[in-house]
């Protein structure tokens, strides 16, 4: 039987960015009692950024990130140039990487996933949905769903405004169904096996 855990809004601590640039909103992180200085497995997180600067750099980890408000982002990466221009756009890229971001037009919104690549593989993806549809959702071994926009319906359990997150553990099949139109991020996490040697 999954293990379902909801995180309101209210769970959720935001955080200032040492440089002073921005806020983020760590919305779950594995272990749960793990921190940013202590080491994770996973975390997913939103930040707002008010202005340039360059990004902590987090060796070991890969990241993902979505431009979800705003004019956009400029990022360079190691000196490549990835324009996040368009809401939902992703850029992926290493944690350890030198990444410098400079907004385009104003203060945006990014959505972060980061994963400790020795430990974590993920899949994640961002499903934009129409009201009363319903969405079918393969088994996966510890999933996170983070409603940005609109709301949902999980059978059984509780109905997720925009904001709002639950993790979900047991492999079993389920489904969401959309009240209203939105967004959903969709992040399905496993660990990574050691390789043996000979």
């Amino acid at each position: 039987m999954s293990r379902i855990v909801h995180i309101p809004l209210a769970a959720q601590p935001v955080m200032p960015w040492a440089n002073g640039l921005g806020v983020t909103r760590q919305v779950a992180i594995d272990p749960p009692d793990a921190s940013l200085a202590s080491g994770f497995r996973w975390r997913v997180s939103r930040a707002q950024v008010a202005g340039d600067g360059p990004f902590s750099r987090f060796p070991g980890v890969d990241r993902s990130l979505w431009l979800l408000h705003g004019n956009g982002l400029s990022l360079d990466v190691e000196g490549r140039e990835v324009r996040l221009s368009r809401r939902l756009q992703r850029c992926d890229f290493a944690g350890e990487a030198v990444v410098h971001a400079r907004c385009l037009d104003g203060p945006i919104e990014d959505l972060n996933l980061m994963v400790a690549r020795a430990r974590t593989r993920a899949t994640a993806t961002v499903l934009v949905c129409e009201p009363g549809g319903v969405v079918e959702l393969e088994p996966a071994a510890e999933r996170l769903l983070l409603v940005l926009a609109g709301s949902v319906e999980w059978p059984g359990g509780p109905l997720l405004a925009s904001g709002e997150a639950m993790r979900v553990d047991g492999g079993e099949p389920h489904s969401l169904r959309a009240v209203a139109a939105g967004l959903i991020l969709v992040a399905d996490f496993e660990a990574v096996r050691a390789q043996g040697g000979n």
